[in-house]
């Protein structure tokens, strides 16, 4: 499944993989924006109100509602980091035209995404004050639920020891110190400052012809223009020094994440022996993490590691008792030198290869996961194809996997100690 790109006017792209797998079509409109402290939180809110409701269908139910109508078709909200960038859009899940008896389900859901986006529910001109307010105890409790997850808390923390001063170390929620400042008039705001710089790129799976999406696509939104962006990831090799923090919080356990950075990223080719050092190191339940620090020795009660490929970003973590944090954090370190100096077993490299290659078959089930994939790379100018992407993973060698991890260094510690006992929690 290779996506053919076809022009929808006024510089939009269109990307389409024409298939007949999926009895629904899968159709998803992506915005890429500069990840910054001063609009990511409002852009992240400017999403959930504009799926709120539109000038025809104006609130929630009346729009679910009309998506009912429509052989329940989903809208979905996307808000997440792809390197320095913001990518936030909508998604819309639909069943196949060829099912529902040639009815044109397709246009609907185009005109819907076209309302959304330009046809929000107004009120004197302003987003609905009560959809933004309502959104806003939901961004809090968003934000209070973040900080109440220890374990994604210590690594958000380690991520911005690590790129300190990088729009990757930002929050993409903001927090609440923030959030009463937005209004219906600022969030406004932002909206129209959102349309002017908005470049969509639009991602469509499904049996439809390609040029039918893109003429649809072309008389929906020829309002919008401009060029797409490319990939905005700061990529940097290790500096030699290491952040550390150390915080308290009342549980039992303590929560250590560890950060590792390289010049090496998506573009580069030793990308797949990144990927696979990773999947060696702490990506999967065979890892050296998992296996020798988690089982041999007990040191922690969950032990793994997570790679951003775009930014050259490896985030190790663990959980442990607080007593053990110095122990755990030499092991998970004694681990990370032993694939420097290449001690990696024949098995430890085929089970990560075929952890990685399982992973990416499956992308061939899940329409949302192959844009991802794609738009990805899109953005960074890689060509590569799922099966071409594999095919690299395979041919990985040792000697580069030992490259790679001789090109990672240790960027940051943080620590979040429990304070209580186990019979206080």
């Amino acid at each position: 499944m290779k996506p053919i790109r076809l022009d929808v006017g006024n510089g939009l792209q269109l990307y389409c993989i024409t298939t007949d797998k999926f009895k629904s079509e899968y159709l998803s409109m992506q915005f890429y924006l500069p990840l910054l402290a001063e609009t990511a939180q409002e852009n992240a809110l400017l999403s959930v109100v504009l799926r709120r409701g539109t000038k025809r269908f104006p609130d929630k139910q009346r729009l679910n509602r009309h998506l009912d109508d429509l052989y329940s078709t989903a809208i979905g909200i996307r808000n997440r980091r792809l390197g320095d960038m913001q990518n936030i859009g909508f998604t819309a899940d639909f069943l196949g035209e060829r099912y529902i008896g040639g009815e044109r389900l397709l246009l609907e859901v185009i005109d819907t995404l076209r309302e959304i986006l330009f046809e929000p529910s107004l009120d004197q001109g302003l987003l609905r004050r009560e959809f933004v307010e309502s959104e806003k105890n939901n961004l809090r409790d968003a934000i209070r639920a973040a900080v109440n997850d220890p374990r994604a808390y210590a690594i958000a923390g380690c991520r911005k020891l690590l790129c300190a001063g990088e729009p990757f170390a930002l929050s993409l929620i903001g927090d609440e110190t923030t959030v009463d400042a937005i209004s219906a008039a600022s969030l406004t705001q932002r909206y129209q400052a959102f349309l002017k710089q908005a470049v969509p790129v639009f991602f469509y799976v499904g049996n439809t012809p390609p040029e039918h999406v893109a003429e649809l696509l072309r008389a929906a939104f020829s309002p919008l223009s401009g060029k797409l962006p490319s990939l905005d990831a700061r990529v940097a090799a290790p500096s030699g020094k290491i952040a550390r923090r150390e915080e308290e919080m009342p549980l039992c356990q303590g929560k250590l994440s560890i950060g590792f950075r390289t010049d090496i990223s998506l573009s580069h080719r030793l990308a797949p022996a990144l990927l696979l050092l990773n999947e060696i190191y702490g990506g999967s339940a065979a890892s050296k993490l998992f296996l020798n620090v988690r089982e041999k020795r007990s040191l922690c009660y969950h032990c793994s590691s997570s790679l951003d490929l775009y930014k050259g970003v490896i985030l190790a973590n663990s959980g442990m008792k607080p007593e053990n944090r110095q122990i755990t954090e030499e092991a998970m370190l004694e681990e990370f030198y032993a694939l420097q100096r290449g001690n990696i077993t024949a098995g430890e490299l085929e089970a990560a290869r075929r952890s990685l290659d399982h992973s990416y078959a499956h992308l061939f089930d899940h329409p949302g996961a192959l844009c991802d994939f794609y738009l990805g790379r899109v953005l960074a100018g890689n060509p590569d194809t799922v099966s071409e992407w594999r095919q690299k993973v395979a041919a990985v060698r040792l000697d580069e996997i030992v490259e790679v991890a001789q090109s990672l260094g240790v960027g940051a510690a943080f620590f979040l100690k429990g304070t209580l006992e186990e019979d206080d929690e």
